[in-house]
C-alpha cells in the first residue's frame, strides 16, 4: 500500500452532531493523526472549533444555503480553495455537493482525485448517481460491504467503489452497567421518521403491557421530538421514557444503557452503512435488537452479537429484548461478541488501511 502523505481535503455540511457530522470529524481526526494534511471544506458547526483544534484547517464553504445560488456561489468558493491547495484528494461526505466539487476539480486542480463517501440515498437516486458520477470520473467509497455491492448493481465501475467503515468514536474507558431494578433500553440517533423511533416507543408499550421491566432512553435531536413526547403521553409510556436530547459524553450514556434498541424504517435500496449508533453499542460492550437494514447484518449476527430482525416484524423484536432482559450473561456475552467485532473491522488501524486502499484505487 501506498504510505505517502497525502494533502485531503473533506468536504461535508458540518451544521450539527448528526452521524455524517461525526464520521467527517472522526476521519478527519485520523488522517491527521497518521500525518496527512487535512483540511475541512464546509459550513460552521459544533465539531468545527475541535477540528482545528487537531491542527485541521477549515474552509467556510456551504452549498447548502441560498438554493441554486448558494450551490452556484459555493462552487465558485471550492474552485478558488482548490485552485490555492491543490489538494491530492477530495473526499466528499454528502451526494449534492459531489458534482459541484468534481467540476470545480477539474478546472482548477485537474490533478485532484474526486471521491463520493456513500452513505445512503433515495433508492430511485443510486441508477441516476451512478451513471452521473462515473462520467464525472469521480470514485465512491461505501460505508459497507452493502452499499459497496448496490452501487455495482446500480451500474457504477467495479474498479471504481470500494467501502470502508466509519472512523468510532474514542472511547475513554468501558463503564460497569449501573445495577438498578429494570433494564434500560435506549435509542441513539436523530429523531427524524427515517430512524423511527415512533416504531420503537410503539414496541415499548407492547412491552410494558406484557409486565416487562423496562424503562427506555431516547437520545438525539430532530424534526419528530415533540411528535414523539405526544405519542409516549398519548401511549401512557411517558412516565418510563426520557428523552435526553442530544449526547455527547457516550461513557455516560451507556453506563446506564443496557441493551441498545434500534427501529429504522429502511427497506430495500433505502439506508446504507450500519450507523454509528451500532458501532458505539459495540464499543460499549452493549447488546443491540435492531430491525435490519442495509449493512446492519454486517455487525450485528442474530445469535452473536445481537439479534438483526426482518424490518416490521414486532413480535420476534420483543422475543429478543425479553431473552436479553431475562438473562443478564447473555446480555454481557453478546456485548462483548460485538466489541470485538467492531474493534476487529472498524479499529483504527483497519480504518486508516482500507481509506488509503481507497486513495490509491
Amino acid at each position: 500500500m501506498n504510505t505517502m502523505k497525502k494533502k485531503i481535503i473533506l468536504t461535508s455540511s458540518m451544521d450539527g452532531l448528526g452521524g455524517t457530522e461525526n464520521a467527517t470529524f472522526r476521519l478527519g481526526r485520523l488522517l491527521n493523526h497518521y500525518g496527512h494534511q487535512v483540511g475541512i471544506a464546509s459550513s460552521d458547526g459544533p465539531l468545527i472549533q475541535e477540528a482545528q483544534n487537531l491542527g485541521i484547517k477549515w474552509h467556510h464553504i456551504d452549498f447548502y444555503q441560498g438554493g441554486a445560488l448558494g450551490y452556484f456561489k459555493g462552487m465558485l468558493a471550492y474552485m478558488k480553495m482548490l485552485k490555492q491547495e491543490q489538494p491530492d484528494i477530495v473526499h466528499c461526505q454528502m451526494a449534492r455537493i459531489v458534482p459541484a466539487c468534481a467540476i470545480a476539480a477539474k478546472i482548477a486542480s485537474p490533478k485532484t482525485k474526486v471521491f463520493y463517501h456513500a452513505r445512503g440515498l433515495d433508492p430511485e437516486t443510486y441508477p441516476k448517481i451512478a451513471k452521473l458520477f462515473d462520467k464525472l470520473g469521480v470514485y465512491i467509497i461505501g460505508n459497507c460491504r452493502h452499499e459497496q455491492e448496490k452501487l455495482i448493481r446500480h451500474g457504477f465501475p467495479a474498479h471504481r467503489v470500494t467501502y470502508t467503515y466509519n472512523a468510532l468514536h474514542k472511547v475513554d474507558y468501558v463503564p460497569e452497567k449501573t445495577q438498578k431494578d429494570y433494564i434500560m433500553l435506549g435509542t441513539l440517533s436523530r429523531l427524524d421518521t427515517v430512524r423511527a423511533v415512533h416504531l420503537m416507543l410503539d414496541i415499548f408499550k407492547k412491552m410494558i403491557d406484557r409486565g416487562l421491566p423496562v424503562r427506555l432512553n431516547v437520545a438525539g435531536i430532530g424534526e419528530e421530538m415533540d411528535n414523539l413526547k405526544a405519542q409516549a403521553k398519548r401511549l401512557g409510556i411517558d412516565d418510563k421514557v426520557t428523552f435526553l436530547g442530544g449526547v455527547r459524553d457516550l461513557t455516560a450514556y451507556f453506563k446506564e444503557v443496557d441493551i441498545l434498541v434500534n427501529t429504522p424504517h429502511c427497506i430495500g435500496d433505502h439506508g446504507a452503512g450500519v450507523g454509528n449508533n451500532i458501532l458505539e453499542a459495540g464499543l460499549y460492550d452493549t447488546p443491540v435488537v435492531t430491525y435490519n437494514m442495509a449493512g446492519i447484518s454486517e455487525m450485528v449476527m442474530t445469535g452473536q452479537t445481537g439479534f438483526c430482525i426482518p424490518f416490521g416484524e414486532e413480535e420476534p423484536f420483543i422475543e429478543a429484548v425479553e431473552k436479553l432482559v431475562a438473562n443478564p450473561a447473555l446480555r454481557e456475552e453478546m456485548g462483548k461478541a460485538l466489541h470485538k467485532h467492531v474493534e476487529t473491522l472498524c479499529s483504527d488501524e483497519e480504518i486508516y488501511r482500507t481509506t488509503m486502499a481507497a486513495y490509491n484505487m
